[in-house]
């Protein structure tokens, strides 16, 4: 290879480095941005909800949830529970209600989040094992 036609490698080369940098770096910034977007979003429902127990807010805050996430972050979303029927099982009212029928009667029921901390041994773990979004009462 020539001087010229070797030049002319090594500039296509760091050409596209660059390129791959620079790919690289708009990767970070959108993924950092869509946390950072999502982070926002969930501090706002958060605030929201402690604030108005609206079911909108609940709602954006449960897909945030997992299985194995700590009752304390959990408080710190939620704040305290409205209710507690058993020790480890907690209900999060909302300002939602859907009309259900029982028998021939309809009925106004809540819908809310329940979170459950106990395992299947009936074992209080500190961590959410199950947790859902819909009707809740007894």
């Amino acid at each position: 290879m020539n001087n010229s036609s070797n030049g002319a490698f090594l500039l296509l080369n760091r050409n596209i480095r660059a390129q791959t940098y620079c790919s690289f770096f708009i990767i970070f910034l959108l993924l950092v941005s869509c946390t950072t977007t999502q982070e926002r979003q969930l501090e706002q429902a958060s605030r929201q909800y402690k604030a108005h127990r609206d079911y909108a807010s609940l709602a954006v805050i449960a897909k945030h949830l997992t299985k194995g996430m700590v009752q304390s972050k959990v408080t710190d979303w939620l704040g305290e529970p409205d209710y507690s029927p058993i020790a480890g099982q907690y209900y999060y009212s909302s300002d939602r209600y859907e009309t259900v029928l029982f028998g021939k009667q309809e009925m106004q029921i809540p819908v809310g989040l329940v979170i459950d901390y106990l395992d299947e041994q009936g074992e209080l773990t500190g961590q959410v094992q199950s947790f859902w979004l819909g009707h809740i009462g007894e």
